[in-house]
């Protein structure tokens, strides 16, 4: 059977929120050669529709099943367990640093206390920032555990030991979150390991949609959707009803895993997307919009960035920012149409940094395709709803 894990869910539909009034993913770019390398684009990666398929392949190749345990992070989206329980094994949590980085004077015992022997190991590089490998790899080989680096949000850096993608077991990546393709995810294979036999169906209706959208985008990319007017006091005016906060305790997956897609490739045109963006662009544009973030929000009270810097060859995913007033702010910031994202449905563990962060940290975007309205636009509704 699969290990029972207790959930902690946070419900938004009593607060009938509105749609984002600036998209959260890329949906324009620029087309062209050269910009930070990537081993995700050296052709050898499966291509999936989506990265929590990739891991599903790559947890199969593993051999992982019933009776082997996956460590992954406290703090994690609800789909990088998905797969795991789908494959009926145990999912046990590692605690984290303040940093999102492990606590590496816990994971050693955790690896030690667990109910059965640890199979694999996910590592996320959070938000683009390349994690430290070297001790985390060291203990994986020391155990031996597979080590899989999740670089769902870190397409592009450097690690101290390469590349990120190039260091563990495998590597899966979501390429959609960084290039203005519907969809698409990766999984590659390091250290001799298999590589996955790739997915064996193609949705060839959404294909040929796919591909016209393309058409559209190379020839007058993407209308901007015009921006609301501000409302002079958004904390005067009346907060929504309160989220349905359910704690649950099942195995099932989550609404967002459909495991009927779990063998479907990716589209041939997110595949083009990825292979002729504009990577110098891109780069340029999320690391100018980060630093902007930064500058917003230094001034201003109920928040902080979790990180204060941008080190050399960082290409970030989305800008991290902590707010103080999870229970007011967010909503305020939400009612508006602020565009942001919360992992706040998690499973539950005694992990201080995921209990704190699923509610408290909120994900801004900072991609490429960000106008600077849209910026002066986000910028000025944190202003009125954090300033206040």
């Amino acid at each position: 059977m699969s290990h029972t894990l207790r959930f902690a869910r946070f419900d938004p539909t009593p607060c009938n929120f509105p749609a984002p009034k600036v998209p959260l993913l890329a949906r324009q770019g620029a087309w062209g050669e050269g910009g930070p390398d990537s081993v995700f684009l050296d052709g050898r990666s499966a291509f999936y529709s989506r990265g929590r398929y990739a891991l599903k392949a790559a947890l199969q190749a593993l051999g992982y099943g019933p009776g082997d345990v996956l460590l992954v992070p406290s703090y994690h989206c609800r789909t990088m367990l998905d797969p795991a329980l789908e494959l009926r094994g145990q999912v046990e949590l590692f605690s984290l640093t303040p940093f999102l980085t492990p606590r590496l004077d816990l994971l050693e015992n955790r690896v030690l206390r667990a109910s059965r022997p640890v199979k694999a190991l996910l590592l996320p590089h959070y938000f683009g920032f390349p994690q430290q490998l070297a001790p985390v790899l060291a203990l994986c080989q020391r155990h031996g555990i597979a080590l899989i680096e999740d670089c769902s949000h870190a397409f592009f850096g450097q690690t101290e030991l390469g590349p990120v993608g190039s260091v563990g077991d495998y590597a899966i990546a979501s390429p959609y979150k960084f290039f203005p393709s519907a969809d698409g995810g990766l999984v590659r294979a390091n250290a001799a390991q298999p590589l996955p036999s790739g997915p064996g169906r193609r949705a060839w209706k959404q294909e040929a949609a796919a591909a016209l959208a393309l058409a559209r985008l190379r020839l007058g990319g993407v209308g901007e959707a015009p921006l609301p007017p501000l409302a002079d006091a958004p904390a005067a005016q009346p907060l929504p009803p309160p989220a349905l906060e359910p704690e649950t305790e099942t195995p099932a997956l989550s609404c967002h895993y459909q495991p009927e897609q779990a063998d479907l490739a990716g589209l041939a045109a997110s595949r083009w997307v990825m292979m002729h963006a504009d990577r110098a662009h891109l780069a340029e544009r999320r690391r100018a919009h980060y630093r902007d973030w930064l500058a917003r929000v230094a001034p201003l009270p109920r928040c902080r960035p979790l990180f204060t810097g941008l080190p050399e060859g960082v290409v970030p995913y989305m800008f991290p920012l902590l707010l103080e007033d999870c229970e007011t702010d967010f909503y305020r910031l939400k009612q508006q149409g602020m565009p942001l994202w919360r992992w706040d449905e998690q499973a539950l563990s005694n992990c201080e940094v995921a209990s704190t962060y699923r509610k408290h940290l909120v994900h801004l975007p900072c991609h490429q395709g960000l106008s600077p309205a849209q910026m002066d636009w986000m910028g000025q509704l944190l202003v009125r709803v954090l300033g206040a």
